[in-house]
């Protein structure tokens, strides 16, 4: 009831995909595409926001992210 747990964490998520990726020798470059629902784009632009510690534009609808050399691609949808 008191539950304080984030309703989305996309980055540990990514980076769990990327490090499997990682291990498959049949697999060289890798970019993912991820549509996301407009209503929680600003979510996950925060969340990569703290993760890069780096101001991003809140205004993007596209937006990059390299983890374990997988691009992950994050689209506005």
């Amino acid at each position: 009831m008191g539950e304080n747990k984030k309703e989305s964490k996309i980055l540990e998520d990514c980076a769990e995909i990327a490090q499997k990726l990682k291990l498959n020798s049949h697999i060289k470059n890798t970019q993912i595409t991820i549509r996301i629902p407009g209503n929680k784009f600003l979510s996950v632009l925060l969340e990569i926001e703290q993760f890069v510690r780096i101001k991003v534009n809140r205004n993007q609808s596209k937006l990059s992210v390299d983890i374990e050399d997988v691009e992950f691609i994050f689209i506005k949808d």
